[in-house]
């Protein structure tokens, strides 16, 4: 019997707001994605080992500017190429994104349509 692995895309979240950490996961789970989640930033080493996908990023991490992030991750060569979506409440989001180097945004609050847009644009 022969049979075919599907390997799902990983989807990481980092963000410090539990309850967008939640909903993200099961609106993702929902169709389908491994999402992994933390509330800080763990590092380009631990980021390019676990190979997500997509990157959802906070703009507002505790302790560490999400643009910094961003910047790091994009500056790094085994995460480069990783697209990267800002999460963001901010009005200007337009210039954050372009600030931390990063691939798109996703306005806070998102409706789950939109999420699920942008994450199958991202990882298909």
């Amino acid at each position: 019997m022969n049979t075919i692995a599907v390997t799902r895309k990983k989807v990481l979240v980092i963000d410090d707001n539990s309850d967008i950490l939640f909903v993200m996961q099961e609106a993702l789970t929902l169709r389908n994605y491994d999402v992994h989640l933390s509330e800080i930033f763990i590092g380009v080493a631990a980021t390019e080992k676990s190979a997500p996908d997509l990157i959802y990023l906070d703009i507002s991490l505790v302790g560490k500017d999400g643009r910094e992030v961003a910047r790091e991750l994009k500056s790094h060569g085994g995460t480069k190429n990783i697209p990267i979506i800002i999460l963001t409440a901010y009005q200007n989001a337009d210039e954050l994104t372009k600030e931390a180097g990063a691939d798109d945004y996703l306005a806070k609050p998102f409706q789950l349509e939109h999420l699920w847009e942008m994450t199958e644009r991202y990882t298909s």
